[in-house]
């Protein structure tokens, strides 16, 4: 019993660090986007990201276009400045390639 609760507590720790390491890498993305005039809405894009374990971006891909073409380039450009991507704090939470997802309202 306790050892089921142990296991179930670590992975719920290690949850929350992921979490916190996706979101330190989309604050980081976020702060340099620079957002074309006239985006309608709250379009989403998402980009593939192959990263080295400095957090170095080696390519940014886009998997799913927005629709707005100005704000899928914006978003390219702000995660190729965001390199070196922020690290996790626990390094087997390290991937290689993410999937990153942008929306220009969201938080």
């Amino acid at each position: 019993m306790q050892t089921e609760q142990a296991s179930a507590e670590k992975a719920r720790a290690q949850s929350l660090d992921e979490e916190a390491y996706k979101h330190r890498i989309r604050l980081k993305v976020r702060n340099n986007v620079s957002l074309p005039p006239g985006i309608q809405g709250n379009p989403e894009a998402w980009f593939e990201v192959t990263q080295l374990p400095t957090g170095d971006v080696l390519d940014v891909r886009l998997l799913r276009s927005s629709g707005n073409p100005a704000l899928d380039a914006a978003v390219e450009r702000a995660i190729r400045k965001s390199s070196p991507l922020p690290k996790p704090a626990q390094p087997e939470l390290f991937k290689r390639v993410l999937n990153l997802s942008y929306r220009p309202q969201d938080d």
